[in-house]
């Protein structure tokens, strides 16, 4: 059998990333042999996948206090199962806390057996956002760092990091693009994007509704929209039965997402990925986070807030407003909301905003694939 090549991702996110950059290298180099953890996209790619990638799905800092002593056995396991495998490389894709400690104790283990396999890890830490100096552990943790964003490298390079910008994904994707000619709307159509995970869900989705009422009571005749994914589903409707809030329309399938968003006059949005794939589909809104009281707590005093929506930390600018916990009420929610429904200029802001955010994610290529297989051509 040809020699392995151990790829891990975390999350749904990180799962599609991983698929992505693995159907690209298998094109490029011929079908690799993939071992690692991961979900149905890297399956899809040839990942026989080791546990089950949601194990890793863990949000907030009490959360991951309180997971600490089973992601570290698990950790230890992965471990083991790498040094038995010896695979020609090993890639990790985003879920930054668990890749990054597991590339730290891999080393180790590496150097005490006199054997050593690349370690490459793909989206960097938001050092730009929080913890800049959580930049110098990265250095001594990895060989490689492939970074999203063109801002990233300088963080690294200096540091001897071998760092790399390989483009955003979502920056090539052509269903991303803003349509040239939508269809005349006489009533205003509103998104509602409450997140992907349970927890996002319980601290952010009975505000957003909330301000709905406001919202309505300006505009009757709005249109509501909500884009869910199939899991979250059952949560989305108990929550929407509990709120007496019966007309919002619920649109299941991240596939729906574009044809949704383009047909809006506005978002609302939990910050995440999210945010990135509306702002180049030009769709103006509003973003918030609320979080637990730890994690709260913790980030308030951690973060750099103008930098945690993308669209703001690419462009410069806010180009969606963003409310964090407290100041995430359904009051200020709604009045922000309002003031992006009832600004004429909005769509064509967000339009030009959209353009150059496609062009800062592209760097220069056009195709992502073409760099990704760039980002490798030395270990295949």
């Amino acid at each position: 059998m040809a020699e392995s090549i151990f790829i891990l991702a975390g999350e749904p996110s990180g799962d599609e990333l991983a698929g992505r950059m693995m159907g690209a290298i298998n094109a490029a180099y011929g079908q690799q042999n993939w071992v690692g953890v991961g979900g149905s996209s890297m399956q899809a790619q040839g990942l026989t996948s080791w546990a089950e990638m949601e194990q890793l799905a863990i949000i907030g800092f009490g959360a991951a206090l309180k997971a600490y002593s089973r992601l570290s056995k698990l950790m230890d396991d992965i471990i083991d199962q790498i040094m038995a495998e010896r695979p020609r490389a090993v890639l990790t894709v985003d879920a930054k806390g668990f890749s990054l400690r597991l590339a730290a104790r891999l080393r180790r283990r590496m150097s005490q057996q006199g054997w050593h396999a690349p370690i490459i890890h793909t989206v960097a830490p938001t050092v730009w956002a929080w913890g800049a100096w959580r930049r110098h552990r990265v250095a001594k943790q990895v060989d490689r760092l492939l970074c999203l964003f063109p801002f990233e490298p300088e963080y690294f390079s200096p540091l001897g990091l071998d760092t790399r910008f390989i483009g955003h994904p979502e920056a090539f994707n052509p269903s991303l693009e803003i349509q040239t000619d939508p269809k005349p709307s006489i009533d205003k159509h509103i998104v509602l994007l409450p997140g992907s995970r349970r927890s996002e869900l319980k601290h952010n989705f009975p505000t957003m509704l909330a301000a709905l009422a406001p919202v309505r009571a300006q505009h009757p005749q709005i249109r509501v929209s909500l884009v869910t994914i199939a899991r979250l589903q059952p949560q989305i409707a108990e929550m929407l039965d509990a709120s007496g809030v019966t007309d919002v329309e619920v649109i299941v399938g991240q596939e729906s997402l574009v044809s949704t968003v383009s047909g809006a006059d506005a978002v609302m949005a939990v910050s995440g990925t999210v945010t990135l794939q509306t702002a180049l589909l030009g769709a103006p809104g509003v973003t918030l986070y609320k979080a637990d009281a730890i994690s709260a707590w913790i980030g308030r005093r951690l973060v750099a807030m103008e930098k945690v929506i993308l669209p703001n930390a690419i462009l410069g600018y806010n180009f969606y407003p963003f409310l964090f916990q407290e100041q995430a009420t359904a009051k200020r929610l709604s009045l922000a909301m309002i003031a992006c429904l009832e600004d004429a200029q909005a769509k064509e802001t967000a339009s030009l905003g959209a353009q150059e955010l496609r062009r800062l994610l592209k760097n220069n290529a056009t195709s992502f694939d073409k760099l990704v297989a760039s980002a490798f051509s030395d270990i295949f």
